[in-house]
């Protein structure tokens, strides 16, 4: 322990001499009785001293004192910290970009909320996450960022696929897993990948299979999250001028999407990564860091010392004891 104002020590001697104070008022005040005598009658109106309450005054003034004086030359305490060192880890985004993820059924679209919330992840990611690659895909996939650092320019892919006006029929997970393996093959750092799919569970691809068996035989999990409700939704396509039409089938019928977990939950179970369902999209940035933080693998701990004020307590101390002599008084 050190004091930062060792030169205000001298106030401690406040301490003695409000003893003695207290010990002169305290014979003073029995000498007066033995003086003036209250009268037996008038004893229940008389404010008495009684020892237990004159020890009490004693003992709340010195703490009060000596609070302060704790306080007043700031004690601080050194302590120490063992912080845990996390293994760094870079994290691979697949995002489906196929027509069904323009559903309003979760606002203001699936396909707009899943790039709101990563966007807010971006802005908030842990300090183990190194990189960030983003992967899109709908019937085939594309690298869209290799693992970068640089958010900002992950952020302008998250908004040039919103304003994309083109639509992507068709919807290949397995083509999106082979392209984020080959993002991480392609990277020389030793640090852990994580993968994170993000779809509402459609697949009409051939790949699946074969990209599943690739994944569990490197010993890389991959952790999806699907969004959307379990209602039949109209998949709308955009027009110029902000205007939406809907897809129809050649025979002029709407073309509707539903949610299928089916798909993600045997991606997640067959790699060892977990599933996650996200029916309003607020459950997805939730997801994403649980996720993370799940993956995070201590690979040992720092010691850190530091010192640390300690004159709250003494004024904690201080007012408690001040409080409770003015009741005694």
């Amino acid at each position: 322990m050190r004091l930062l104002r060792p030169d205000l020590i001298n106030w401690s001697l406040a301490v003695p001499v409000l003893v003695a104070f207290w010990a002169i008022g305290v014979a003073y005040a029995r000498a007066m009785r033995r003086r003036s005598p209250v009268a037996p009658r008038f004893a229940p109106l008389s404010r008495r001293s009684t020892p237990t309450r004159a020890a009490a005054i004693l003992v709340c003034g010195v703490a009060a004192a000596a609070g302060l004086v704790f306080a007043v030359v700031r004690p601080q305490a050194l302590l120490a910290a063992r912080t845990p060192e996390y293994e760094r880890q870079d994290v691979v985004f697949l995002l489906d970009r196929s027509a069904s993820m323009r559903a309003h059924d979760v606002e203001p679209s699936r396909s707009r909320r899943a790039t709101a919330e990563l966007r807010n992840f971006l802005r908030s990611k842990p300090d183990t996450i190194d990189r960030i690659g983003l992967v899109g895909f709908a019937d085939a996939a594309v690298v869209l960022s290799y693992l970068t650092s640089d958010i900002d320019s992950l952020a302008f892919y998250l908004d040039w696929i919103d304003e994309d006006p083109t639509t992507l029929l068709g919807t290949n997970l397995g083509a999106a897993l082979r392209s984020a393996r080959d993002v991480a093959q392609k990277d020389d750092r030793p640090t852990r990948k994580l993968f994170v799919l993000i779809s509402d569970g459609e697949d009409y691809g051939a790949e699946l299979d074969a990209a599943l068996a690739a994944f569990r035989e490197e010993d890389r999990r991959v952790h999806t999250i699907g969004i959307g409700s379990d209602r039949d939704m109209p998949i709308p396509l955009p027009q110029p001028g902000g205007r939406e039409v809907f897809l129809r089938d050649d025979a002029g019928r709407a073309v509707t999407t539903k949610f299928d977990e089916s798909t993600l939950r045997r991606i997640a179970v067959t790699t060892g990564g977990r599933y996650v369902r996200s029916t309003t999209g607020g459950e997805l940035a939730r997801a994403i860091g649980e996720i993370v933080e799940g993956e995070r693998k201590v690979i040992g701990f720092r010691t850190s010392t530091e010192y640390r004020d300690l004159y709250p307590a003494g004024l904690a101390v201080a007012a408690a004891a001040g409080a409770a002599l003015c009741l005694l008084l």
